[in-house]
């Protein structure tokens, strides 16, 4: 099958033969049915001569009352023709004739009959054959037409014809006018003969046909092999080399048909690709060292990518994003914003710098804010500076002032809990301690300001303004492990957080009482719930 479909020459031979089984199929098919019904024409056309001598010569035996030569012509008939079955004679009644004497006596009761006629029909005197019981038989006597009829008997087929004896003048002297048949004749005749005449006609046309698609086939095939299979396969051996590389490859062209038209445009082709890969050899040496130098870029481009990733540990991200859209910039973009701001410091720092080297005290605060600067990234703050044992944190939102205010609060949350597991991660290490926390909202000059020094220069981004002192204040009010905010940002998260009055506060340099607000964790509200219940 895999050979079958790989080869064009056994698809071309199998299209052939089966477009000349199919056309000489349909040929022979219909000659044979031709010769056919010219063959059952003839064999019919002997039947009804046949039967028709018979029936004139049983006419004229009864118009000579000599019933006895009737009866010994349809025996001798029987024997002497072998493809005639059945040869009778039977009364319009359906009885067969000239097997008794009902039609003498019939006969006689009107008309004087010769006594030797008499004598002659009594000898034949036997007793009838079956009562015939034909459709077509009766057709006969009803029509006055003669019937005919091919049927199969065992293995083999019979022609029967009825051929009806009309009642003519000079035999209604004798049979009464009251009728117009007097019997009907019915003769078969084997169709062996025909048989094997249709199965010698069928075999020679099926030879024929076969010998002609044979002959047919093989010119074809030799034709089809100089003339189409073998050009083609050069240009496949062309192709292939071509494909392979070998762009010298050519088709050897010597007709001007569609398959010269083909190689010629391969030979093109070739000449083409030759030109375009004398080329491409050429770029491909530019290109490799242009690759290199790319090379070299990427690997530089890399490397500052990797200081760009440690940098930015360091660097706001408001900063980076302004630094990305105007790096040249002396002043970014400082502008009045709506910002949540968050001061933090460590709970007694002036006693741990008693108690610790500042070496040791300064690597703590190192270790504890670091740790701080993930969790203030995550929530999209930037810290602004940090001084000794404070940090400053500044958030905003595209979204909404909202969302800054919630981020700023979750942040605290977070903030504490890594207290927590900072104090048990450095038993032993450091002492535990405590933070302060406070927030306020509101709007503020925010931007980010490079500030040049002597041969180099620093970016800071800062938040100034009464929102940014006000959370400083707020810081100061509260206790280790306490999140306390001001006015503005209760109002902005009051329906995601559980707040607790704390009531009217002076501050310093601030000139009216400020309501103040503690942060209530989930997890104390949820048991201050539970123990309510």
């Amino acid at each position: 099958m895999r050979r079958f479909r790989e080869h064009l020459r056994l698809k071309v031979i199998a299209l052939t033969l089966a477009i000349l089984v199919l056309g000489f199929g349909i040929l022979v098919i219909v000659n044979i049915r031709r010769s056919t019904q010219a063959l059952v024409a003839d064999n019919r056309e002997t039947a009804r001569l046949l039967t028709a001598t018979i029936q004139r010569s049983i006419e004229n035996g009864m118009l000579q009352g000599r019933p006895d030569i009737i009866r010994r012509l349809i025996q001798d008939l029987k024997t002497e023709l072998k493809d005639v079955r059945v040869i009778d004679v039977y009364r319009r009644n359906g009885v067969e004739a000239f097997s008794d004497l009902t039609t003498l006596m019939e006969v006689a009761k009107t008309e004087a009959l010769d006594l030797d006629v008499m004598d002659r029909i009594k000898k034949m005197d036997h007793a009838p054959g079956k009562t015939i019981n034909d459709p077509m038989f009766n057709r006969a006597v009803e029509t006055l037409t003669p019937q005919e009829n091919y049927a199969p008997v065992g293995n083999a087929r019979e022609l029967t014809l009825f051929r009806p004896l009309e009642n003519r003048k000079p035999c209604q002297e004798c049979h009464g006018s009251d009728h117009k048949v007097r019997g009907v004749v019915r003769v078969s005749l084997g169709l062996e003969k025909l048989d094997a005449e249709l199965a010698a006609a069928r075999n020679r046309e099926v030879a024929v046909a076969g010998l002609t698609i044979l002959g047919v086939a093989v010119a074809l095939m030799l034709f089809l092999g100089r003339m189409v299979l073998r050009p083609i396969a050069l240009v496949a051996a062309a192709a292939r080399r071509i494909g392979g590389g070998d762009f010298s490859a050519r088709v050897p062209t010597h007709s001007r048909d569609e398959i010269g038209e083909l190689g010629g445009a391969i030979n093109d082709m070739a000449a083409r690709l030759e030109t375009v890969h004398a080329d491409l050899e050429k770029r491909n040496v530019e290109l490799a060292g242009a690759l290199d130098s790319l090379k070299e870029s990427m690997r530089k481009v890399e490397l500052l990518e990797q200081v760009k990733g440690e940098l930015i540990k360091f660097v706001p991200e408001a900063v980076t994003k302004l630094l990305e859209k105007n790096p040249d910039a002396r002043e970014l973009e400082k502008r009045e914003a709506d910002v949540s701001v968050i001061f933090l410091d460590v709970e007694g720092y002036t006693r741990l710098s008693e108690q610790l080297p500042t070496q040791r005290l300064n690597r703590m605060i190192q270790d504890y804010f670091s740790s701080f600067l993930e969790i203030i990234r995550a929530h999209h703050g930037d810290v602004n500076e940090t001084a000794g044992d404070g940090l400053m944190v500044i958030f905003q939102s595209d979204v909404g002032p909202a969302r800054h205010a919630e981020n700023a609060a979750a942040t605290a949350f977070e903030l504490l809990a890594k207290v927590t597991s900072l104090n048990q991660e450095f038993v032993g290490i450091y002492p535990a301690v405590q933070i302060h926390v406070g927030i306020n909202s509101g709007a503020a000059l925010v931007g980010a300001t490079k500030i040049d020094a002597a041969g180099a220069g620093r970016w800071t981004f800062t938040a100034s303004g009464p929102t940014t002192n006000l959370a400083a204040r707020i810081a100061g009010l509260t206790k280790g492990g306490e999140v306390m905010i001001g006015p503005e940002t209760a109002a902005r998260i009051r329906d995601r957080f559980v707040l607790e009055d704390a009531g009217e506060h002076r501050l310093k340099n601030v000139s009216e009482p400020v309501h103040v607000f503690r942060l209530v964790p989930p997890g104390v509200y949820m048991k201050v719930e539970r123990t309510n219940t």
